[in-house]
């Protein structure tokens, strides 16, 4: 159920509303060209299905990626946060955030233990991180 890690590691997703994300790279000075905006968002069937990932070719700054995510934790905007594998979505796309429902964790415990127990790990460290980017203060150095 968790994404291969291959060599290159997972790469992370955050998908949300195409001009919530086109501020988001503004704001971060990040490249426009990262911006991927599948046709079911432009004929308006999913709305918010636009996404970044990271690293990719477009985008191979984590540093940044990690400030368009305090971007949306910050500004309280909607996103969801994906990991998968580097091969592409067919070996994995997982939900990392926000946490699936407990009917459906619950099914996952039933198929997959260990898969169940790896994503409640992820989504801890991830809840902890979020919460700690969330905190004003000065220049945070310690989320890198």
């Amino acid at each position: 159920m968790i994404p291969a890690q291959g060599g290159s590691g997972l790469i992370w997703r955050i998908q949300a509303a195409p001009r919530d994300l086109s501020r988001g790279l503004a704001a971060c000075e990040l490249p426009v060209n990262c911006l991927v905006v599948p046709e079911a968002t432009w004929t308006g069937m999913v709305p918010d299905a636009a996404y970044v990932e990271c690293p990719t070719f477009f985008l191979e700054d984590k540093a940044g990626f990690v400030a368009l995510l305090a971007f949306f934790v910050i500004n309280a905007l909607q996103f969801r946060l994906y990991a998968r594998a580097p091969a592409g979505e067919a070996d994995g796309l997982l939900m990392a955030y926000p946490r699936l429902d407990d009917a459906t964790m619950q099914m996952l415990r039933h198929f997959d233990a260990r898969s169940a127990q790896q994503i409640s790990v992820l989504w801890q460290r991830l809840e902890a991180f979020l919460g700690r980017i969330a905190l004003p203060g000065p220049d945070r150095p310690d989320l890198l």
